[in-house]
């Protein structure tokens, strides 16, 4: 279960940011394009690492194929209750699979995976692992009056 996100403030660092998206978060959407068309696909953010974001996608989704032949994403997400009691944010950045290691940590930090993936040998033979280095981001806070606002450049 992800945590509740905290009162921001301008204090929050690039770091924090980073931070608060595998930690408060539990699904992104991401922008994708192919063809010159946008997609959309929703997939977790599980860990933030020295300053990058990764998540996991099977190998034979045409997100995963996305992925590799345009290696730029944006990602969104919202969570709140209502529109006014909700903190949203936007990222951009690069993305790339990386080695299957990031598997284990992503296990070892999520242990919910193992529910998901019930057949974890099959299942996780499935998977490959991305990183995604930011570019730049925005923040924006709606429980706060006046609404907080924060954008950030990597």
């Amino acid at each position: 279960m992800r945590k509740p996100v905290p009162m921001l403030d301008s204090k929050l660092s690039n770091a924090e940011f980073l931070d608060l998206i595998p930690s408060a978060f539990q699904s992104v959407v991401f922008g994708t394009v192919a063809n010159g068309r946008p997609f959309t696909n929703v997939a977790d953010i599980e860990l933030c690492l020295d300053g990058k974001l990764y998540f996991a996608t099977t190998y034979q989704k045409s997100f995963y194929q996305r992925l590799h032949a345009q290696p730029y994403v944006s990602i969104t997400a919202l969570k709140g209750q209502e529109t006014m009691s909700s903190v949203g944010f936007t990222l951009n950045g690069t993305v790339k699979e990386v080695d299957l290691s990031y598997l284990d940590k992503i296990y070892e930090c999520h242990p919910e995976m193992l529910e998901i993936n019930k057949t974890e040998s099959e299942r996780r033979e499935l998977l490959r692992p991305f990183e995604i280095t930011p570019t730049d981001g925005f923040v924006y806070d709606l429980r706060q009056t006046p609404i907080f606002q924060k954008s950030f450049t990597f």
